[in-house]
């Protein structure tokens, strides 16, 4: 159950909700349905054994990167920028065939224009979190689907090194 607290977010809640309906991907985490409580959407999704988030656990090592979180997570007939894509939202998944990493959140997520030339005028909305936004969202600049592949970079830069992008203390600043 992915709780919705915050009243002002119901339509945000609701985009969520009907994006995860339309996608099915083994790298995503299953939508099973919806439920409202106290006036409140509130999203259901698949259980599985264990779930963390991928920043919670650096200190393990899971083999994930090979198939768990890969760009190619999302169909192509659902073209996306994530924008948010961060260890937050990231989860590994155990069952019976093993670990595998799923995307858990789409919040934030906007559609990939599909005319070139718009894409390259059109302003999207500079949305997610500063330590993993690609330098362009920083600087308030158009952006891609590559802004995606930056926070990628930065999800298995804190797989390797075992170290949070968004620590309470950076190390290089001590």
């Amino acid at each position: 159950l992915k709780m919705n607290k915050i009243s002002s977010n119901r339509a945000n809640m609701l985009r969520e909700v009907q994006l995860m309906n339309r996608l099915s991907h083994p790298s995503i985490l299953r939508f099973v349905g919806v439920c409202v409580h106290e006036g409140q959407l509130h999203a259901l999704t698949e259980v599985g054994k264990h779930k963390w988030t991928i920043q919670k656990h650096l200190h393990v090592f899971f083999p994930v990167t090979k198939q768990g979180i890969s760009y190619d997570l999302i169909d192509t007939a659902v073209l996306l920028i994530l924008v948010a894509l961060t260890s937050q939202n990231c989860l590994i998944k155990c069952d019976d065939s093993g670990y595998s990493a799923v995307i858990g959140d789409f919040g934030l997520a906007e559609k990939i224009p599909t005319n070139p030339e718009k894409a390259e005028r059109e302003k999207l909305s500079v949305v997610g979190s500063p330590y993993w936004m690609a330098p362009e969202l920083l600087r308030d600049e158009v952006y891609n689907e590559k802004a995606d592949i930056f926070s990628y970079g930065i999800i298995l830069c804190e797989i390797i090194a075992r170290i949070q992008a968004d620590p309470d203390c950076l190390p290089r600043t001590e």
